[in-house]
């Protein structure tokens, strides 16, 4: 493979100097006109521009082919003296610059030792050219042919030609001609000759290079076809003068459709095993073909190379990363088109990959590092992600190039872009990235075969070359990556009604399917108090500002592949309905890991109330990708630890934390659940207070058209155990109206839609209001006579609606004992601290009660046997004495009122007479 270095500007020496003579201009001084300056390739050695121009097929012009010679021919501007011409100054230096992509491989044939050549003992076989001088010697021009040696090339200098100068009795010269690379420009080569002898006035130099020497491709042509080609020349006399002159070809270079162009890019995992951090070997291939009438693959000008699906950038490798800035890596231009040519002095801490250039100098010559890039000091914020590469040589080279790293924002799939590369012939490219458990690139978790995908440009502007090698990981179980993740939580007070903080935690093994989606039920009675917290709203909630008086808690999270995920933290804030939820979460954890800085990744989550149970229901679908990397998420952690906000149960039976979890794997359609539990449990139930009051009242009026009304009110001080059952039988004079019954909802009905789903008005047969402690509002709505098919007698179901949509559904089992007693019994309330609860059945045509008799209940001494049993356990047995309303009140008469006196004071007279008599006949 050739590099720019490589490239032989005298090679492209196109026509030789001209033959006769020309007269400079009276006025010319020390240097070359440009018309005495003439650069090119050629079929035949003695071609000229006035050649070429008559004969088009004296000059070589197929891209990346090898022309037979190369030629650089200069003549200096010189005044008659004696018999010859003799040359204006004495040359000291001599510079030429040639075209980009013209270049010439020292490998081509064998070298020989510098010490060698000095010794004039050069073989043959390293004889790479000549150079057809003319000098000013004795008054006369003197021709001299010089033979050109391919020499050792050493250190610090990728070409190195030795010419030995010999004139009998006049000079025995050893001249370097010395190759390099414009590196720190567009990659061009130039050639120098320093300190030439003054023993040699120097008129004419025809520098002929033989193409093909060694294995017929020691020069090869750009691969960019061009009308002409432009050469420099630069020259230095003894004296300090310096003269520049430049040429430009008559015949450019042509034939680039018959340019070969096939690169191919592979992937080679350092590991294959899934959902690993790996040290994968990128390699870009670039087929060179040898033999003189071969044509070289042109050089590559874009290379996109976009890597397997699932081959990831991988979060754990934030540890300890830093960025090189464009002004470290050597890259930051000081003037248009050119590179500053200090050291690169990127930090190692931003190293992620080595580097090696397969070239046409001696095998892995350029080698180096990849950096990780930013292009000033600021943080990177997000894709395209830079990358500098700096390839160095022993000999001189130096190649530093700005790739861009773009991951899709949806997958994580990686495809690296290298635009406008230099012009350099190379067979391959390889970047081997830092393996290890902080490893730059993560292994895809899925075994699916994918392919690594390359997009090649060539200079010739012919058609892109596309490529796809296959890629698969290994290690995968079949058929299905497992999905077993590990639940975990924490209570910090084991102690039943007491405020508590709580810590919901998840992890996940490496090799293990993705989380995407969670649903976590708490334990029944883990609960906060709402109005105690200023709720964020919505817009803050999506835009990551909550205010502090919404803080609740704080989260962890981890993520990366390997042993080392990367950790991240951030606060958990309170909203308002989110999801279809009464309330939410918005999670804001800032994602701020090494040199990047993405702000922060706000997660939602919906919070809502079992319908039944009355247990807090959290929702949430997680972030799985942050500026197009995967966050392959080890660990998140939840912890609800606001003072005086979260409180525990007050049932002391073993509970437990209930989780629905989905997991999947990249690219592919099917979802996997999983159900997780963890137990809970507090203790001191006993200690609870349990005071609730208890109070009936019936109306007084009762008709069989209009039935009987009854009014239940449960109260309840804060801090107390809460209340598990009630069971309450009426008196006989309040007994269930059986049409009313016959009436009932059908379960199916009540439970297609929300409560009370299609139910008729007929069933309605009451109202409730219910205050609590951990909401903000009174919960109200009707209650509902529901049919269950293998129940005897109907439920009576409370449907309870409070702010933001919470909704809980009461249910009360009734029984009606073959005495005609009614009862009801709520047996399984949710375990929710209640300050009030009010139930009124109502009169009406629909009525659930009745007396069977028109009347009033006046009078009645009504009667309500009741148990009201604590989730503690606790237990209250007490016969309510149900108030009668509505009774009008007596009036007594003025003469009833005496009468009663009367007999009063005749009651007590007669009293007074018989204690008297007994007296009597116990003195006797």
């Amino acid at each position: 493979m050739r590099i720019g270095e490589a490239r032989i500007g005298l090679v492209a020496l196109l026509c030789c100097a001209a033959s006769g003579v020309v007269a400079p201009a009276a006025h010319a001084g020390f240097g070359v006109e440009e018309k005495h300056f003439e650069a090119g390739t050629c079929t035949v050695s003695s071609c000229t521009y006035a050649g070429v121009e008559a004969d088009r097929e004296l000059a070589y012009t197929q891209a990346a082919g090898h022309p037979q010679y190369g030629i650089t021919g200069f003549e200096f501007n010189s005044t008659p003296s004696g018999l010859g011409r003799e040359p204006i100054g004495n040359v000291k230096r001599v510079r030429v610059d040639v075209p980009p992509g013209l270049a010439a491989d020292p490998e081509a044939l064998p070298a020989c030792p510098v010490k060698t050549f000095e010794a004039d003992a050069c073989p043959a076989e390293t004889e790479v050219g000549k150079d057809e001088l003319t000098a000013f010697v004795a008054a006369a021009d003197v021709p001299i042919s010089a033979p050109v040696y391919n020499l050792a090339q050493p250190a610090g200098l990728p070409l190195d030609f030795g010419i030995h100068v010999s004139v009998t009795l006049v000079a025995n010269e050893h001249i370097f001609l010395e190759g390099h690379v414009s590196w720190n420009t567009d990659f061009h080569e130039y050639f120098e000759i320093n300190e030439i002898p003054r023993s040699i006035p120097l008129l004419k130099s025809k520098l002929i290079f033989d193409g093909r020497a060694g294995e017929g491709n020691f020069l090869t042509l750009p691969s960019v076809c061009s009308t002409t080609t432009t050469s420099y020349l630069e020259v230095e006399s003894w004296e300090g003068e310096i003269s520049k002159t430049q040429t430009h070809t008559p015949v450019g270079v042509e034939g680039c459709d018959r340019v070969p162009f096939a690169p191919t890019a592979e992937v080679h995992p350092e590991t294959a095993t899934s959902d690993e951090p790996d040290g994968v070997t990128a390699e870009v291939k670039v087929p060179q073909n040898v033999g003189a009438e071969a044509i070289d693959t042109a050089d590559v000008d874009d290379a996109r190379v976009t890597l397997p699906e699932g081959l990831t950038l991988n979060p754990s490798a934030a540890h300890g990363l830093a960025a090189c800035t464009e002004a470290q890596a050597g890259l930051a231009q000081e003037s248009p088109g050119v590179r500053p040519t200090g050291p690169v002095t990127c930090p190692a801490a931003a190293k992620v990959a080595s580097v090696d250039i397969e070239t046409d100098l001696p095998p892995g010559s350029l080698t180096g590092n990849v950096y990780l890039g930013s292009p000033t000091s600021a943080p990177i914020a997000g894709p395209p992600y830079t990358i500098y590469v700096d390839a160095e040589s022993a000999l001189g080279v130096s190649v530093r190039l700005q790739g861009q790293v773009t991951p899709n924002p949806a997958t994580g799939r990686l495809e690296a872009t290298f635009a406008g590369n230099p012009p350099l012939p190379f067979a391959d490219l390889a970047m081997r990235f830092d393996g290890g458990p902080l490893a730059p690139l993560a292994n895809p978790l899925s075994c699916a075969a994918g392919a690594v995908e390359g997009l090649f440009t060539p200079y010739t502007g012919g058609a892109a070359a596309l490529s796809s090698t296959p890629f698969a990981a290994t290690g995968c179980p079949a058929p299905l990556m497992p999905f077993a993740l590990g639940e975990s939580t924490h209570d910090t007070s084991a102690t039943a009604g007491a405020y508590t903080s709580y810590t919901f935690a998840l992890t996940r093994a490496g090799g293990q399917q993705y989380l995407a989606d969670v649903k976590a039920t708490l334990p029944a009675g883990l609960l906060g108090a709402i109005p105690s917290v200023a709720l964020c709203a919505e817009a803050q909630a999506d835009a990551g500002t909550c205010p502090a008086a919404s803080e609740i808690g704080s989260a962890s999270v981890s993520a990366g592949a390997g042993p080392e995920p990367y950790g991240f933290a951030g606060k958990v804030y309170l909203t308002g309905p989110y999801g279809g939820a009464p309330y939410g979460l918005s999670i804001v954890v800032p994602a701020s890991a090494g040199p990047f800085d993405f702000g922060d990744v706000i997660a939602r989550a919906g919070i809502g109330v079992g319908l039944y149970t009355g247990r807090a229901v959290v929702t949430a679908a997680l972030p799985t990708i942050v500026q197009g990397v995967p966050l392959r998420l080890r660990a998140i952690e939840v912890a609800v630890d606001r003072p005086h906000f979260l409180f525990n149960p007050t049932a002391c039976s073993p509970l437990a934390t209930e989780s629905q979890l989905v997991g999947f794997v990249p690219g592919s359609p099917a979802l996997t659940e999983q159900s997780v539990s963890s137990p809970f449990q507090v203790g001191e139930c006993g200690k609870l207070a349990f005071t609730p009051t208890f109070t009936a009242a019936a109306g007084a009026r009762v008709s069989r058209v209009g039935g009987a009304s009854l009014e239940v009110k449960v109260t309840q001080a804060a801090h107390q155990a809460d209340i598990r059952e009630v069971l309450a039988s009426l008196p006989k004079q309040l007994a269930a109206r059986i049409t009313t019954l016959h009436k009932a909802c059908p379960a199916a009905t009540f439970e297609a839609g929300p409560p009370p789903g299609g139910c008729s008005a007929e069933a309605r047969v009451g109202s409730a209001t219910v205050t609590t402690p951990v909401l903000p509002g009174p919960l109200t709505g009707p209650a509902y006579l529901v049919s269950h098919g293998g129940e005897a007698y109907p439920d009576l179901d409370v449907i309870l609606s409070g702010d933001g949509g919470v909704e809980v559904v009461l249910v009360g089992h009734t029984h009606i004992a073959s005495t005609g007693i009614l009862s009801s019994a709520f047996e399984s309330l949710p375990d929710v601290p209640l300050s009030s609860f009010a139930l009124s059945l109502p009169t009406g045509p629909h009525s659930v009660l009745t007396d069977n008799r028109n009347g009033t209940l006046c009078g009645s001494r009504l009667t309500m046997p009741t148990t009201i049993v604590a989730q503690s356990g606790a237990r209250i047995a007490q016969r309510t004495a149900i108030a009668v309303t509505s009774c009008p009140r007596k009036k007594l008469r003025h003469g009833h009122g005496h009468r009663r006196r009367r007999r009063r004071r005749r009651v007590h007279r007669g009293r007074r007479r018989g204690a008297r008599r007994s007296h009597a006949r116990a003195r006797g």
